[in-house]
């Protein structure tokens, strides 16, 4: 951080992270946000707390400098995460572009999407472009503990897409 303050001749910044305000989660994360980056020297942390729907519009307008969202996975794959941060994605608020990140996810998605280990490997590769460029950085993941008795068997319980599947779900004697 001192580093790219002293690149651009700053001393001291103000940055406003935008959060939703009829979120339950909102505005802790924004405070721990703000208690870590404020750690930074030369930072102050503004929270800017607005609904759902104006969040959503801002977001998509480009009207914020960072702002707090969330995307559940659809299906379990990366690229239900990766292909929000390509060029032509109408998920990607932040504008970012990366040639190099966009051929990846191209290939994981149409050359590379029977072979397993080459579309990983794609996968893997544009992920490292992504944080290494700081794209995105991540705040937390959304998980659910799921609590069942012991003598229910077969229930198949998943992180995307539709959560819990009972197709198979039996009662054992034991």
């Amino acid at each position: 951080f001192a580093e790219g303050m002293k690149e651009v001749g700053l001393k001291k910044m103000t940055l406003t992270v935008e959060g939703t305000s009829d979120s339950t989660t909102s505005k802790s994360t924004l405070d721990t946000i703000q208690q870590t980056w404020e750690q930074l020297p030369g930072l102050t942390v503004k929270e800017k707390f607005v609904p759902f729907k104006q969040r959503l519009q801002d977001a998509a307008n480009g009207n914020f400098q960072v702002i707090l969202t969330d995307w559940i996975a659809d299906y379990a794959e990366a690229t239900t995460f990766l292909g929000l941060f390509t060029s032509d994605s109408p998920n990607n608020d932040g504008k970012w572009v990366n040639k190099e990140y966009d051929q990846a996810i191209n290939a994981a998605e149409s050359k590379d999407a029977l072979n397993s280990k080459a579309r990983i490997a794609d996968e893997v590769k544009a992920e490292k472009i992504l944080y290494q460029n700081s794209a995105v950085n991540p705040v937390y993941w959304v998980n659910s503990p799921v609590l069942t008795n012991p003598k229910v068997k077969g229930i198949l319980n998943f992180s995307s897409g539709a959560g819990s599947y009972y197709m198979h779900a039996y009662i054992s004697k034991k």
